[in-house]
């Protein structure tokens, strides 16, 4: 029996139209589906109803994607729910909300959300809450209790990476005192933009967390105070400490690995909720918002930090 023989240059050809085949089938596959090919997209949801409303009260929310697919969030009559599932958006572009509501006793009512997704976040958390209040009625310069009336609210964080160029580090020199606590982090802003804290502009406080085979145990975010004086942003080529929430956390960390995790914004993004009216109704009001935060984070691994020996921290670091 003759063994076929191939000539190079053919066996190159042959290898040459095999690469830009699948090449090619990669490309439309991508474009079929909108894969996000920029990382996953983790998807974090909540669901709550005030007690006021609870019974009896129905809720629907769907999602629906750029890919015209449809996903069943809730259908409940539940008063709370929550749920997360990594890398849970598959393509970028266009996404709405369909919510509907009925409360048997106050009323019903519905809303389509709309936003979209670029393919860089990194985390998306949807929360989605109904309260029963009194309505504010804005009376010449000032606003005035009414008659009590159904709110939903509607509030969508995404999350990226922050860039390379905004460092974070422990800061093993500042020592603090007993109502202003460790860890201390310091934060380096190298870029060409104006950032800003999650709750006032000038102020990084962040969360805390028990880390252990790259799972986390628990999360401290410390107390938050909304009566700060005011503080400047942090501007390019200037540095900022960020804390445990308002006033830091402890004076000692046992040895263990932590990450500490601090939310940057190219633009202040409001305090608190940061949720604006989107639908005012007699009996029925929407609030909604989007925001954007940068997401920085640093790992201690076995650290041990004491706010009273300066000296030896720095040399633990």
């Amino acid at each position: 029996m003759e063994t076929a023989q191939y000539e190079p240059k053919n066996w190159y050809r042959m290898i040459q139209i095999r690469i830009i085949t699948l090449c090619i089938s990669f490309f439309l596959l991508n474009s079929l589906i909108g894969e996000n090919l920029y990382g996953q997209n983790d998807l974090h949801f909540s669901y709550k109803c005030e007690n006021e409303i609870i019974k009896p009260a129905k809720v629907r929310i769907l999602l629906k994607s750029s890919d015209k697919r449809i996903y069943n969030l809730l259908t409940d009559t539940t008063s709370r729910y929550e749920f997360s599932e990594k890398n849970y958006f598959k393509s970028n572009g266009k996404y709405a909300l369909s919510i509907w509501f009925e409360s048997e006793k106050y009323g019903k009512d519905s809303l389509i959300y709309d936003f979209e997704l670029n393919g860089e976040e990194i985390s998306t958390s949807i929360s989605i809450s109904f309260d029963y209040r009194e309505k504010y009625i804005k009376k010449k310069d000032i606003y005035v209790k009414g008659e009590k009336v159904l709110n939903g609210y509607i509030r969508l964080n995404k999350y990226y990476d922050a860039p390379e160029t905004v460092e974070i580090k422990l800061d093993t020199y500042e020592i603090g005192y007993e109502f202003y606590k460790g860890p201390f982090f310091t934060i380096k802003n190298n870029s060409k933009d104006t950032l800003y804290g999650e709750h006032f502009p000038g102020y990084f406080w962040g969360t805390l967390s028990y880390v252990r085979n790259d799972s986390i145990l628990a999360t401290r975010i410390g107390t938050l105070d909304y009566n700060f004086a005011g503080s400047p942003p942090l501007y390019p080529d200037s540095t900022k400490i960020a804390t445990v929430g308002s006033f830091g956390l402890t004076k000692k960390l046992v040895p263990f690995e932590y990450r500490f995790e601090v939310m940057l914004a190219k633009k202040y993004q409001g305090m608190g909720n940061g949720v604006g009216i989107y639908k005012e109704q007699p009996n029925f009001d929407w609030w909604a918002g989007t925001k954007e935060y940068y997401k920085l984070k640093v790992l201690l691994i076995k650290y041990i930090f004491l706010i009273f020996a300066a000296k030896k921290s720095h040399e633990l670091s």
